[in-house]
């Protein structure tokens, strides 16, 4: 007998900023193949997507009067769900600040299951704010808070490990990517973060093992296609880490200059020297103030002569 075809309720609410429904918002709902769905918030932020078959969605909102106000990004699977529906929660944002905070990663189905006290992501916005404004000891001091109020809260724990890590207390940040993952061990930018101290440690593989399936959970960030790229680049897996460093450098909305460095030396270690020279140049036009650009441009001449002088 063939197998019968599942079906699901994905409800999504939207949020403004304050927390009030986010009426009329607009929301898109896009299959991992398929054409997108969308459709606009009742009055109290709600909309119901029914008959959807089991696989992967990612779910994005913006304010229909106002532009500048969107969602991250969703993704989630109503197929881990037991009762047929799931419920996602959006809350929408200034672009600006989306733009200069880091970005807390995709949302996952049990993140939204999560039952966070209002003052505990008060003080984790709050956290995120002075982190973006470089305000470290008050981005610090929120993000305490928030743990003290919740101590489940792996986002938190997960975002003072980062802010440990601009700080160099490696160590410290360390012990925060490690108790959040031990509450969520699918959370990407906990494993990112665990993956660069095992990096900074140079325990290659577990780092590259890390920074693997954080892309796999959040697989929208240039920065861990890139990390990822340098661990495999340190272990000789060249195919793997040119596959990352040209995955990193494929989103245009953020910019991973340094990728090219670490494609110049990859293509250097093969003797493809006029390829090197080609992406150590990319990387010089695109940071000319960079410290050590003076003696990569000697280094470009040197592999272009290289290039030139072989048969």
């Amino acid at each position: 007998m063939p197998v019968p075809i599942r079906v699901f309720t994905i409800y999504v609410q939207v949020s403004l900023p304050n927390g009030r429904p986010a009426a009329g918002a607009v929301v898109t709902l896009a299959p991992n193949s398929g054409i997108p769905r969308t459709a606009f918030a009742n009055d109290s932020g709600r909309i119901e997507f029914p008959g959807m078959p089991e696989g992967q969605y990612t779910l994005s909102a913006v304010s229909q009067s106002d532009s500048n106000l969107i969602s991250d990004t969703a993704q989630t699977n109503p197929s881990r769900t037991a009762n047929g529906s799931l419920t996602v929660h959006l809350q929408l944002h200034d672009r600006a600040d989306h733009a200069k905070n880091p970005k807390p990663g995709v949302l996952r189905v049990d993140e939204n299951d999560q039952k966070i006290p209002k003052d505990a992501r008060k003080a984790f916005n709050d956290g995120l704010r002075f982190k973006g404004n470089n305000e470290p000891l008050k981005a610090a001091e929120s993000f305490d808070r928030a743990i003290k109020i919740y101590a489940d809260y792996y986002q938190a724990l997960s975002a003072r490990g980062d802010l440990k890590v601009t700080q160099r207390q490696m160590d410290a940040a360390e012990v925060d990517f490690e108790n959040a993952l031990k509450i969520n061990p699918h959370y990407g930018p906990a494993l990112r973060g665990a993956g660069f101290c095992k990096l900074e440690k140079k325990e290659f593989a577990t780092a590259a093992e890390l920074f693997e399936k954080s892309t796999l959970e959040d697989p929208f960030n240039a920065n861990t296609h890139l990390l990822l790229g340098i661990a495999n680049l340190e272990l000789d897996r060249r195919q793997t880490a040119r596959d990352a460093l040209l995955k990193a450098l494929s989103f245009e909305d953020q910019p991973v200059p340094r990728a090219h460095i670490y494609l110049a030396n990859l293509y250097a270690r093969e003797r493809q020297y006029l390829q090197a020279a080609d992406e150590l140049h990319k990387y010089i036009e695109l940071e000319p103030a960079a410290a050590a650009a003076g003696g990569m441009k000697e280094i470009e001449a040197q592999w272009r002569a290289r290039a030139a002088s072989a048969p």
